[in-house]
């Protein structure tokens, strides 16, 4: 069963009750008896566990040899080349060719 804080708003009264989720919320103080109560909400503890939540955790390689892909997209504030198809057969064909005999 979750506990809750209540609040007196007359007199500042505050204390903690432990009630089901279908229990009525109180009403009424225990201190002054005036009908001014309300719930106190705040921010829960979260705990993370395991790898990957913070900004220091670096993301798992998925490549074979242990390295890190480059981005896909270029960081911001470099030029962005753009390769045409003949340019990219023409280097495809000079890394193919045999080297050149000196004689």
């Amino acid at each position: 069963m979750p506990v809750y804080t209540y609040r007196c708003q007359n007199c500042g009264h505050e204390f903690d009750r432990q009630q089901s989720f279908s229990e009525q919320p109180l009403k009424a103080c225990p201190n002054c008896n005036k009908h001014s109560l309300h719930k106190v909400y705040r921010a829960a503890g979260v705990v993370f566990k395991g790898s990957g939540f913070y900004v220091t955790d670096k993301r798992k390689s998925s490549s074979p040899n242990g390295r890190t892909q480059k981005p896909k997209h270029p960081e911001a504030g470099e030029k962005k080349t753009e390769t045409t198809g003949d340019q990219k057969k023409e280097a495809k064909n000079e890394k193919t060719k045999p080297a050149a005999k000196e004689g």
